[in-house]
């Protein structure tokens, strides 16, 4: 059984027909992702843009877009971001939901989260089949920064980037194309709502990026870790694909970031984790 849904940030489709007494429920979160070029103003090779396509901030040097390089770096930019989140969740069903049979044994599935990002086309005029439209800048290459955001990349965002260390002095390394589609995804950044980033203030502040190192480390602060709280738009989508369970539970549709197995019914009454192959037969 193939089940979806339609959200404005994002598709998802749960499919059960994978399971059996090895495999879980697939839950494919889909991003269409439309690209628009920012080129240089009257055609010109060079020109100027502001950080975060804001008037009110600085310029920097960008350069004119080349076919070639625009097609390949969409291309970099969507395998890798997709790699980056893709498989690496699993959610515990907790529900008497799903269940199934194999071989005269019962399972009850949990749900592995997977992730699909597609390059939609951006036409110049009429409607865009996209959840999400990107403005993209290509950097001069004497530009050192830039300021981009969920929807303004340039075209260093897919590279690591390096702009401050923890207190321990170890570099804190981010790509932030990953981030940015992190925010597409519905994630704020990593310390929002806590008393130094109250969710009412300017929630793109230094500090919402993360104040311990462990927060500044995370992928939703300045680095590339990844967290459990991540997966929650899948468990958003879980809750509105079942119809079990509120997505804003710490126990309905608890995430791990290990392999959990289908569970048969033995292992469910002794409220047992399978995250461990197990041997059946």
């Amino acid at each position: 059984m193939k089940i979806g849904i339609q959200t404005y940030r994002w598709d998802a489709e749960l499919d059960t027909d994978v399971c059996d007494s090895y495999n879980n429920a697939n839950l494919t979160i889909t991003l269409k992702l439309g690209f628009r070029q920012i080129n240089p103003e009257g055609g010109k090779a060079e020109g100027l843009y502001h950080d975060y396509g804001d008037v009110k901030e600085p310029t920097r040097k960008i350069v004119r877009w080349a076919a070639g390089t625009w097609a390949q770096w969409k291309q970099n930019l969507c395998a890798s971001a997709q790699q980056y989140w893709n498989g690496k969740f699993w959610l515990i069903n907790n529900f008497d939901h799903l269940t199934y049979t194999v071989r005269g044994a019962t399972y009850r599935p949990n749900i592995y989260c997977r992730m699909r990002i597609v390059s939609a086309h951006v036409p110049s005029i009429g409607p865009v089949d996209a959840h999400h439209v990107i403005n993209c800048v290509r950097l001069h290459q004497t530009t050192q920064w830039f300021g981009s955001s969920a929807r303004l990349y340039d075209s260093r965002d897919t590279q690591p980037d390096w702009i401050q260390n923890d207190s321990k002095g170890k570099r804190v390394i981010q790509r932030a194309h990953v981030h940015e589609i992190g925010h597409l995804l519905g994630l704020q950044h990593v310390d929002v709502g806590k008393p130094h980033c109250p969710k009412n203030s300017n929630t793109n502040a230094a500090a919402c990026y993360g104040i311990a190192d462990h927060d500044m480390h995370s992928v939703m602060g300045s680095g590339m870790g990844l967290r459990l709280e991540c997966a929650n738009p899948w468990r958003h989508a879980a809750v509105l694909l079942t119809q079990k369970g509120n997505a804003d539970s710490l126990t309905d549709w608890k995430a791990e970031l290990k392999r959990h197995y289908p569970r048969n019914t033995d292992e469910i009454t002794a409220n047992r984790v399978v995250d461990v192959r197990p041997h059946r037969g």
